[in-house]
């Protein structure tokens, strides 16, 4: 199913601030040469994604002001199937675009990063202090970086990139299964170092953001081909902080041989789940493919449900507040 919508103006937004017309005809550029952005519900990471945006452009407004208009696909068909371990997995894909998603972290540090969306701080007084803990703690270097999510006060999210060479550590080994390859030697140095950045990141995101006493999600990241993502969403720093030990965190990987080799996959994701142990959530593949588990759809189509209730209930009692709400229930990251 086609669908066209408006994904950003250069009007004012209510965090004030604004994309310039520049910003919306490169945004639209970097669509049709290929790489889709996926649709996603509520800007959650850990949703299987709706499907992709497959063409854009930038016209003028009546107002004299600019918007990008997106034409996306929502993936109406699912296909199941059951492999010799039990598991069953779901596919939805485009019916005719095999372009793949856009990579998230496309653009993000080659090495250690830490990216933060701005509005969940109290102040930049409060963003600065917390930079600055992380570096005071850990010891390390890192980029720092924001990013923006449409929302009015989402819960905390944060991007933190595993060193490069734990990174290859955990894809060369668990993932491209060269055991023997000298990629995957890490120095004891390496390894105190990454729980070190990890521990301090952990640590001063719960302090620092806002709203308090929400949980806060953890998007571990190991670029490479494919990524690894490993998400935690938790309001206990400690029960994050236990399961990002290496050991746990390769225990996880032993399918992502066969994703990678024979679905094709680019991006594999990882869900740190209510007994503290990490299952494989969804993954996308090289021609723009979903492919996840039971478990994952059935949560989308849950916040969905909850979503659509939410919606017709503030339609019945104030429609322009239902409109607002109907804009954020679907989503292009």
């Amino acid at each position: 199913m086609k669908q066209t919508t408006v994904a950003a103006t250069t009007h004012l937004d209510s965090h004030f601030s604004s994309f310039t017309k520049e910003a919306l005809e490169q945004a639209a550029a970097q669509i049709n040469r290929g790489g889709r952005p996926a649709v996603t519900v509520e800007h959650d990471p850990t949703l299987p994604p709706l499907g992709k945006q497959t063409r854009a452009w930038v016209e003028q407004r009546e107002d004299g002001e600019y918007q990008l208009v997106v034409e996306h696909e929502i993936f109406d068909d699912v296909s199941w199937a059951e492999f010799s371990n039990g598991v069953r997995l779901f596919k939805q894909e485009s019916a005719t675009d095999r372009n793949p998603f856009v990579d998230r972290y496309e653009r993000a540090a080659d090495d250690t990063f830490l990216y933060f969306d701005p509005v969940n701080f109290d102040s930049k007084e409060a963003l600065r202090s917390f930079i600055e803990d992380i570096k005071g703690d850990s010891g390390e270097e890192f980029a720092a970086q924001p990013f923006a999510r449409k929302s009015a006060l989402p819960d905390p999210e944060f991007l933190i990139g595993i060193a490069k060479v734990v990174a290859a550590y955990l894809i060369t080994r668990s993932v491209l299964n060269k055991v023997g390859d000298k990629l995957i030697n890490l120095a004891a140095e390496d390894v105190a170092k990454f729980y070190s950045f990890v521990r301090a990141a952990v640590i001063s995101a719960a302090k620092y953001s806002r709203p308090k006493g929400r949980p806060v999600t953890y998007v571990f990241v190991a670029r490479g081909n494919p990524t690894l993502e490993f998400i935690a969403r938790s309001a206990d720093p400690d029960v994050v902080i236990s399961a990002v030990k290496l050991e746990r965190l390769e225990g996880a990987l032993a399918d992502a041989d066969f994703f990678h080799r024979t679905l094709g996959a680019v991006k594999i994701q990882y869900l740190l789940d209510a007994a503290g142990g990490w299952k494989f959530n969804y993954l996308l593949t090289d021609s723009g493919a979903v492919i996840g588990t039971e478990e994952s759809i059935s949560r989308r189509a849950r916040v969905l449900e909850l979503l659509t209730q939410h919606h017709v209930s503030l339609n019945e009692s104030d429609p322009e507040q239902g409109a607002t709400t109907s804009g954020r229930e679907l989503t292009e990251d």
